[in-house]
């Protein structure tokens, strides 16, 4: 284990005054020839020293033989040797005194035990001069704000660099250089790119801290496979917010190892992503789906530091265009802003009755009205408090670049307060000229619904963001008690429940008919009947589950037709007994669960119950502890959400109650856990929700606790 760089000495580290470039070459079809070049090319004002025994002079730079031989020790030394040559030129380079250095080649943690072994030794080798490392298996960085280029992709064989404060941390070294392609025909320009590979010594939070201090920097965006150290990623987060920079976030593998867990429900559905995203949405890190949509946001969010977006008013060449882009700006849960009565009366000056509304359909203009149509409509709509932003939608149009140009001219005018915009060209070659005017202006645009769709929808998750409150333990609940390992009963698991203050249903352990009878008039009718066993999880998949039992006679036969059931499903199961419990009203059935992440810790996990659990898969997972707030926010946006309201003469229902319940249920997974992090899972399904006022019910639940 190494000590991660403080941002002050990787400051310095990225801005290096000399580079050595070990196998630095003239040949272009070489790792090391591209690399030295492009350093060469994008006017590095450091020194440079190519280091190569074969030759005098590189490029009309003098060589060297070795590192041990240049003039001073190298700042920063970057290499494409074979693997098993890495390890003896760290070596060398750290007992030279070089401060960092750039490992290209791969072959290491990334094939295997044996590479990996060899990884590590290559870092402890570098450590023990105080030398740090980016990679192996990287790409090196692209540095427009150090005019440093230490990278061999063909993409940053360009005539300039585009600086602009956009800092970009990727995973993926092909992918950083594909995203530098693209986004350098977009205008769309870096602080600094850096391709972090394995991760060996220098990881993915050390490059965001950097980011997070950097005064060139405004915005944060990465590319992820998996994080090394989770609670600083937590605290980052938490800083960068406190710093203003957005920090946006893909992730890969969303879909894989999470849901494979099977002990329950909520390990399934609380997987690692969703682990993740609970996280990255408590600190308003925003996750998107596709990288360049990211470095979209990021150019819209730089060319309008801090504004806020939810509400957006549409510009269209096209009725059927702002058609399309209202449904889509529905789906995608993003609002059309409603004009005032004075932006109404100044735009039917100029339009054709009804033709004034958003979306507007800049071609039902009056035939007599004057000026520039695309300006005066942008102005007047921008103007309006209820508009965040601008959405000009370009189809193929007489004189697109001439609309494009009205329109970024009525947004700049003062009256329209510096609203932001945001431009979809829509056209192929007839929209050329409009977008090299748009990157000349440095203005965001796409060219398609669904990426402006992405951009919209992260930069409302940004602007909507609530810092959520501290979580307060209810008063009346009861400390947790320490547990010994082992799997719980649904008896056990309620009796937890039950300590913690969350209600569960009166239950009696029967092992036959005459001690379910003796247990149901203690109880009262109507009754359920479940099988106990520890082989059986999914106790409706083996007719172990019997509802709506009204008198003894019922009982007794339900308890035959179960036993006979189970002995044809699951005849090699352990069966303890039965669970004869009162049966228990409710308008709607919820999961409630609980789990212990090994990267983030404990998670709640609220969803829609019963047996729709796998079907809909409509759940919101929490970190624990949980405030109320957060809570209610959690079950509100459920996709269920609908049914907690009052219809058809059935009134509310008790979201209270569910809140009292995530939050109780938090606290005793947070307090499970501990500072040691314990495994468990806790799955309270169905939590029986009633009416407004009449509470809620845990009538089934499970838990399994890990070694302390």
């Amino acid at each position: 284990m190494t000590t991660p760089a403080s941002s002050p000495s990787l400051k310095a580290l990225l801005n290096p005054r000399s580079v050595a470039v070990i196998g630095a070459s003239e040949d272009q079809t070489k790792f090391g020839g591209r690399l030295y070049k492009t350093l060469l090319q994008h006017h590095y004002d450091g020194a440079v020293y190519p280091i190569n025994p074969g030759r005098d002079q590189l490029f009309g730079l003098k060589t060297y033989p070795s590192v041990a031989d240049t003039p001073q020790a190298p700042d920063m030394v970057v290499m494409a040797l074979p693997r098993d040559k890495v390890k003896d030129e760290i070596a060398a380079c750290a007992a030279r005194g070089a401060k960092a250095g750039i490992i290209i080649t791969s072959k290491f943690s990334d094939a295997g035990p044996e590479g990996l072994a060899l990884e590590r030794e290559v870092v402890a080798t570098a450590a023990a001069h105080g030398m740090r490392l980016i990679g192996p298996n990287c790409l090196g960085l692209i540095s427009p704000a150090n005019k440093l280029v230490l990278c061999s992709s063909p993409a940053v064989n360009v005539p300039r660099l585009i600086e602009a404060p956009i800092g970009f941390i990727s995973q993926s070294g092909a992918l950083m250089g594909t995203l530098f392609d693209r986004s350098y025909g977009m205008g769309i320009g870096f602080s600094h790119c850096v391709s972090v590979g394995n991760q060996a010594d220098l990881e993915l939070n050390d490059f965001v801290e950097f980011l997070i201090e950097d005064e060139r920097t405004q915005v944060i965006c990465s590319y992820v496979e998996g994080i090394k150290t989770p609670q600083r990623f937590v605290e980052l987060a938490r800083r960068a917010r406190a710093a203003g920079k957005p920090w946006l976030m893909v992730k890969a593998g969303a879909t894989d190892d999470g849901r494979r867990a099977a002990y329950s429900h909520t390990a399934s559905l609380a997987g690692d992503f969703a682990a993740l995203k609970a996280i990255c949405e408590r600190e308003n890190v925003v996750l998107m789906d596709d990288p360049l949509d990211m470095l979209s946001l990021a150019r819209a969010m730089v060319r309008y530091p801090r504004r806020r977006v939810r509400d957006v008013a549409v510009f269209t060449t096209s009725g059927g265009g702002g058609a399309i882009t209202a449904d889509q700006l529905s789906r995608a849960g993003i609002g059309l802003s409603t004009f005032s009565e004075a932006t109404m009366a100044g735009l039917a000056e100029h339009y054709s009755e009804g033709q004034g509304a958003n979306p507007i359909d800049v071609g039902g203009r009056k035939p007599d009205a004057t000026g520039d149509i695309g300006a005066v409509t942008a102005e007047l709509a921008l103007a309006d408090p209820g508009v965040d932003l601008g959405l000009m939608v370009l189809t193929t149009a007489p004189d697109v670049p001439g609309l494009t140009r009205q329109m970024a001219e009525g947004a700049d005018r003062p009256a329209a307060g510096g609203k932001p915009t945001l431009y979809v060209m829509l056209p192929g070659r007839v929209a050329t000229p409009a977008r090299e005017f748009l990157v000349e202006r440095g203005l965001p645009y796409v060219d398609t619904l669904a990426e402006a769709m992405a951009v919209l929808r992260g930069w409302k998750a940004w602007s909507t963001y609530q810092e959520p409150d501290a979580p307060a333990r209810p008063a009346d609940m009861a400390a947790t008690p320490v547990l010994a390992a082992g799997t719980l009963g649904e008896a056990a698991s309620k009796a937890l429940l039950e300590q913690a203050g969350i209600p569960v249903n009166a239950e009696r352990l029967v092992r036959s008919a005459d001690d379910a009878a003796q247990a149901a008039a203690e109880l009262g009718f109507p009754l359920v009947l479940k099988v106990v066993s520890p082989d059986i999880v999914h106790k409706s998949d083996v007719g172990g589950v019997a509802l709506n039992i009204n008198d003894t006679d019922e009982l007794r036969q339900r308890l035959a037709l179960m036993q006979a059931s189970i002995a044809r499903a699951a005849p090699q199961a352990r069966v303890d007994g039965f669970s004869l419990q009162r049966q228990e009203g409710g308008e709607l059935e919820l999961i409630v669960g609980a789990r212990h992440d090994p990267q983030f810790g404990p998670q709640v996990v609220v969803g829609a119950g019963g047996v729709l659990v796998e079907l809909l898969k409509d759940v919101a997972v929490l970190p624990a502890p949980v405030d109320a707030a957060s809570a209610r926010r959690a079950v509100e946006g459920l996709k269920i959400a609908p049914l907690l309201g009052a219809y058809r003469g059935r009134g509310a229902l008790d979201v209270d109650a569910a809140v009292d319940v995530i939050v109780r249920l938090g606290w005793l997974a947070h307090e499970l856990a501990g500072s040691a992090g314990r495994d468990f899972e806790i799955e309270v399904n169905p939590l029986k929700l009633r009416q407004q006022g009449q509470g809620a019910v845990a009538v089934d639940a499970r838990a399994r606790i890990g070694q302390a």
